[in-house]
């Protein structure tokens, strides 16, 4: 038996490794894939999934990613009589396209398959438990259904391609099975005509926007003439399928709105075998299927495609230099469908390795999920930081050009988009860091909310900015600012003046977590750092004098108490009576902290010794408007608590630390 299942990259590949500057990097790794499944393959297949997602061509020839799982959804349903051979007792639904495959190959009066490359197909199996992922890649070689169900289909695939693949983006899960679904198909349009009108329902736009996980189909349908790139024994490449995953954080994938509907997939840094978007340059299709680990809802997708490389991917994604354009020609939305579902009370830890969420040049924060908006372009220096405690600090940066003639603008809560490229410098190319995982993809643009209150003039750009930050352990940007204080061995509450020796990109404004007028009954609830949207806050209505009336609660869960007093204490300054402030300190802190400076007629302060217990939420008024900002842990047992103490969702406004 051989060992490779090629004799070198296929044209499509070789192409985007030129592009991308990877072909001597990887020029003789074809030869990792195999032609048959190791020991280990095999017993991973059959032992440890609950699903497995996998290509199928339609008559048209477009690939569709289906998921393919047992009844029960149990692992076990998945059988391998031999080392080039994968049986499959699948149950299918309506709607998923695998189905049509199925019912094509049982047709006893259906002609030769059109295109040829119909019974292709290849599977992508994860263990989301343990980021374990192994690629198949073969042919459909028998096809039976069960005589006791009329949804129950065994499919033997004969195996021609293997490959233990990265796990570096995969979000851990815990999945348990869930039997009973009710599969219900709620939009189908398979086939958007052309030239198509169609724009795709908000809450399709909602679901791609939350997703994390991307399984992505591809076939390389290359030209008969053409040979791989094994030029010392030409032969010709024969069509294949492929299954990769994409994987990020929640809404790394953006919708551009258009006509027809269009779909943008980053590519993030990986092994560089680039066989993915091969397949893509040698078709021009591609298959997207997300589903819901909660709801085990499902949506399909496909339609024709293109990768851009360079300066024609960033002027769609900001700062973007590699991803997939897929403009939609049919999609399916099936509900409850997937026999397997997060474990109820478990949570997903996001993978270490994925970059920030880019959205789309022009994407505006307001209305389309958070994206960047008013004034990119400019530039801003570091002027002075104040060191609050050993992580703690605040630097304050003077803006020196406005870009794009319009300045920069932020409303209390949001954050400023920042480059620090220029000043750090671009990280080196590695597939894994164990000890830096941030490192890899980090394009050194950061997010942070702005700490001072900028209630100017409409439409006239800030002279300069706050920021109140924790330096991150291992950090690049926040390591190098507070080197920064290091070198000058301040104590707490000390000042430095900067130099203008750190320059750093505006990219822009982002966010809705953002103060409103009129008069206010509001609850902030802070963890840690996350009080600095709520500084903000304080500040402009402190600025807003005798305009401005109405109740805040402050709850703010803090392990450095006498810091983040202290803060809240500058950030109230000449409060308007009017506005009556109630600050919570729930702390673990066995050190005593005065808050008398911070107490007047109408501001009170309460400490409390411990965790905010689900009993405090309790005591809520339902007619409140909920702003919770903090870690995620912190965040949703914040939520949880609220929820189940009777205030709606609507009610509650989330900032997440991603």
């Amino acid at each position: 038996m051989s060992t490779t299942a090629l004799q070198g990259w296929h044209p499509g590949e070789l192409a985007i490794q030129r592009k991308l500057g990877y072909s001597s990097a990887v020029s003789d790794s074809w030869s990792y894939i195999k032609n048959f499944m190791p020991e280990q393959h095999r017993i991973f297949h059959t032992s440890n999934l609950p699903f497995i997602p996998m290509t199928t061509i339609d008559e048209y020839g477009r690939p569709w990613a289906s998921i393919v799982a047992g009844s029960t959804g149990e692992v076990g349903f998945v059988e391998s009589p031999d080392p080039q051979t994968l049986s499959i007792h699948a149950r299918l639904w309506d709607g998923d396209p695998l189905l049509n495959t199925v019912k094509t190959w049982l047709n006893p009066n259906h002609p030769q398959p059109t295109p040829p490359e119909r019974f292709l197909t290849a599977g992508l199996g994860v263990e989301f438990s343990t980021r374990r992922r192994n690629k198949f890649a073969g042919r459909i070689k028998h096809v039976s259904a069960a005589t006791n169900s009329h949804s129950d289909y065994r499919i033997d695939i004969a195996v021609t391609e293997t490959l233990g693949n990265c796990p570096k983006y995969i979000n851990t899960r815990t999945l348990t099975p869930h039997p009973t679904t009710n599969p219900t198909i709620t939009h189908h349009h398979p086939h958007l005509p052309t030239p198509s009108s169609h724009r795709l329902p908000p809450e399709i736009i909602t679901f791609i926007h939350t997703a994390d996980t991307i399984f992505l189909a591809t076939i390389s349908t290359p030209n008969p003439n053409s040979t791989n790139s094994n030029t010392t024994n030409p032969t010709p490449q024969p069509p294949h399928a492929g299954l990769n995953a994409r994987s990020g954080l929640p809404g790394f994938t953006r919708v551009l709105p258009s006509n027809p509907p269009t779909i943008i997939l980053p590519d993030y840094s990986g092994n560089r075998f680039m066989s993915s978007v091969g397949n893509i340059h040698a078709s021009g299709v591609a298959g997207l299927t997300i589903l819901s680990f909660t709801t085990g809802d499902i949506l399909y997708l496909t339609g024709t495609a293109e990768h851009h490389v360079g300066d024609s991917a960033r002027r769609i994604m900001s700062r973007q230099g590699s991803l997939t354009v897929v403009e939609v020609s049919g999609y399916v939305f099936v509900r409850d469908a997937v026999p397997v579902r997060e474990e109820p009370g478990s949570f997903v830890q996001r993978s270490l390795y994925s970059p920030r969420v880019r959205y789309l040049v022009g994407e505006m924060g307001g209305g389309g999920g958070g994206g960047e908006e008013g004034g990119g372009g400019g530039k801003a220096v570091l002027e002075r930081g104040v060191k609050l405690a050993g992580d703690l600090a605040v630097f304050r940066f003077r803006v020196v050009e406005n870009g794009k003639g319009k300045g920069v603008r932020v409303r209390a809560g949001q954050a400023l988009v920042l480059d620090f490229m220029e000043w750090i410098g671009p990280p080196q190319y590695r597939h894994m860091s164990e000890d830096a995982p941030g490192e890899i993809n980090d394009d050194r643009v950061r997010t942070w909310t702005v700490s001072s209150a900028h209630e100017g003039v409409e439409g006239v750009g800030v002279e300069g900015f706050e920021l109140t930050m924790r330096e991150m352990k291992g950090g690049v940007v926040t390591g190098a600012l507070f080197n920064l204080l290091r070198s000058r061995e301040l104590k707490p509450g000390g000042m430095v003046q900067f130099d203008a020796s750190v320059c750093v990109d505006i990219v822009g404004t982002t966010g809705d977590f953002i103060l409103g007028t009129g008069k206010l009954d509001v609850l902030w609830v802070a963890g840690g750092i996350g009080i600095t949207p709520f500084l903000a806050m304080l500040r402009a209505l402190a600025g807003r004098g005798g305009s401005v009336q109405g109740d805040v609660v402050l709850v703010l869960a803090t392990r450095e108490p006498r810091v983040m007093v202290g803060l809240v204490k500058e950030a109230l300054g000449g409060m308007p009576l009017a506005v009556r402030v109630r600050v919570e300190v729930f702390t673990s802190s066995e050190g005593g902290f005065d808050v008398g400076g911070v107490v007047r007629p109408n501001v009170s302060v309460s400490v409390h010794k411990g965790r905010v217990g689900r009993e405090y939420w309790r005591g809520v008024s339902k007619d409140k408007e909920v702003f919770v900002c903090g870690p995620g842990g912190f965040g949703d047992e914040v939520v949880e608590g609220l929820r189940g103490a009777g205030i709606s969702p609507g009610q509650i406004h989330r900032e997440g630390f991603y």
